[in-house]
């Protein structure tokens, strides 16, 4: 039983690490590959991509706009968002870990971003659900990238 709980959680991680480098490397592209996203944008990544309820409305979404719109229709999007990310910091803390060790992102000293490194990870993704969290995660990187961090936390309700 232990061996199978240890095995979800790698299978959780490396996810997290899926939908973070497909967070970063929008948000990258969206800078015209000159910036990649601070540390703290990364925080409610995954409490959003694995989050059901959050990745139905959002995987579809325009790229303009589509934060905006979600949040004037259903408000109901960023209740107990704040509770999530303290949750999931350590995952995601881990999850990051497992793309800085794998060489998909790396940390930028100088400016203190996080910058995805090669090609566009190619995972096979036969499930539906794992598809529309790897959308989310890009929605969010454009988004995050054309919001700004201050307006971002007064949208999502959050604080870091």
């Amino acid at each position: 039983m232990r061996l199978r709980h240890e095995a979800e959680l790698v299978q959780n991680h490396s996810l997290g690490a899926i939908l973070l480098w497909d967070f970063a490397n929008e948000f990258y592209n969206q800078a015209g590959r000159h910036s990649g996203p601070p540390l703290p944008l990364f925080l409610p990544v995954l409490p959003i991509t694995m989050h059901q309820d959050s990745v139905e409305q959002l995987h579809r979404r325009h790229f303009s706009g589509g934060l905006h719109l979600a949040l004037a229709e259903d408000r109901t999007l960023v209740v107990d968002l704040q509770e999530r990310i303290e949750m999931m910091t350590d995952a995601t803390m881990k999850s990051l870990n497992i793309c800085f060790g794998s060489g998909a992102i790396a940390y930028d000293a100088s400016t203190g971003e996080i910058k995805p490194l090669g090609s566009p990870v190619k995972v096979p993704t036969t499930s539906d659900k794992v598809k529309a969290m790897r959308f989310t995660a890009r929605r969010l990187g454009h988004w995050f990238h054309a919001i700004g961090l201050e307006q971002l936390c007064s949208l999502l309700r959050i604080r870091f």
